[in-house]
């Protein structure tokens, strides 16, 4: 009797969401109510413009990934009638679907989006289209499931090492901005939330003074929890690490397998 409630139960709640998702599809599917995307005359100012894209963004993440890159590819479709007007609702795609500040941050959506802008090849800028194919570059490593992309690392004493010699542990990889000072407050957050892990933080292009200047910032009990090592931002571009995202931090097994990649407040 109890499993059968269960099973009602259970129908009731799948029921429930397969309803809500059609809703937010339906509601998806009238958002613009015929809006000429070839324009943006049809709203007052461009914050006007932006908070409707917000809607627009809000409703492509909670409907399933089809869905929403349906809606999408017919969206860009629309504005590909006028190179200036996709320019500018294309460009909006990045920062609400990728960039930390966004909270909607869905990278496979990203994915596509960026599959489709590289194929329309209708943005003319050279320098925008090779950061976009970078971009695409760098959606194909550091992933979940993946192992880091091995990293040339300095430790403290000068002693040249490769990131995944850290392997055997499980390990939170904190990737940091030396020249970022607010930045650093993301080693004592780190320490504050950690569960164990081992605690390396990267240390992007930091020289001798980076390193004082953060041994003079935070105290002792916050800096005996971290092994830091340094890399140059070459180095991790080569690793086709996504550098627009610093800070950023991996959290990485045993095995040496991403477990979650996730910046401040936003887990992948």
């Amino acid at each position: 009797m109890k499993f059968r409630l269960w099973l009602l139960w259970m129908a009731a709640v799948l029921a429930a969401g397969c309803s809500c998702a059609e809703k937010k599809a339906q509601e998806l599917s009238a958002y613009w109510n015929g809006h000429d995307f070839t324009t943006l005359e049809a709203f007052e100012d461009i914050d006007a413009a932006e908070d409707k894209f917000d809607g627009f963004i809000d409703l492509l993440s909670q409907v399933p990934y089809e869905t929403a890159v349906a809606e999408m590819t017919k969206f860009l479709d629309s504005a590909s009638q006028n190179v200036v007007a996709y320019m500018v609702w294309s460009s909006w795609f990045e920062p609400f679907l990728h960039a930390k500040e966004s909270p909607y941050r869905n990278d496979d959506l990203f994915v596509a989006w960026l599959d489709k802008v590289l194929e329309d090849k209708i943005i003319d800028d050279g320098s925008q289209m090779e950061h976009l194919a970078l971009m695409r570059k760098c959606m194909d490593v550091n992933r979940a499931g993946m192992a880091p992309q091995d990293l040339p690392v300095r430790r403290e004493s000068g002693e040249e090492m490769m990131l995944s010699d850290f392997k055997g542990e499980r390990t939170l990889l904190l990737f940091v901005d030396a020249d970022c000072p607010s930045c650093l407050s993301a080693l004592s957050e780190n320490v504050a939330e950690n569960n164990g892990e081992k605690l390396v933080a990267v240390l992007v292009n930091a020289w001798d003074y980076h390193l004082a200047n953060i041994r003079r910032q935070l105290p002792e009990e916050v800096l005996q929890q971290w092994t830091l090592v340094t890399v140059s931002m070459h180095a991790l571009e080569e690793g086709l690490y996504d550098t627009t995202l610093l800070p950023f931090r991996f959290l990485v097994s045993p095995e040496w397998l991403i477990e979650k990649s996730y910046d401040k407040d936003i887990m992948l």
